[in-house]
């Protein structure tokens, strides 16, 4: 939450708690509950207001922040300037026309 989203926060926190009567030494054990239940109803309201909107998911990744972002960045940066190997995997791009121990465990 940024510092202009917390001071909406706070006008729109005021604005509903100014519309309020405040309890008394008086007041009944409902009243209490009441005013406990307004409260978190009203702090509910006033963070939908103002914060910042969410998508959750299964595969959300709450942990991934702009310092993930950029070290995943640099190194997939890294990785595409690495020099490939010559002939990829062992084994691959061979064929009896070039190797000519396959072809005799063929002709077998």
């Amino acid at each position: 939450m940024t510092e202009k989203d917390a001071e909406a926060a706070e006008t729109l926190w005021m604005d509903l708690v100014k519309e309020r009567a405040q309890l008394d030494a008086e007041c009944t054990e409902d009243e209490v509950e009441q005013e406990a239940a307004w409260c978190y109803e009203a702090r509910s309201s006033v963070l939908d207001a103002t914060a910042k909107k969410i998508r959750l998911c299964a595969r959300s990744k709450r942990w991934w922040n702009v310092d993930i972002k950029a070290k995943k960045k640099d190194s997939r940066r890294r990785e595409k300037e690495k020099p490939e190997l010559e002939g990829g995997c062992p084994g691959e791009g061979i064929s009896p026309e070039v190797d000519p121990a396959v072809e005799e465990t063929k002709v077998r």
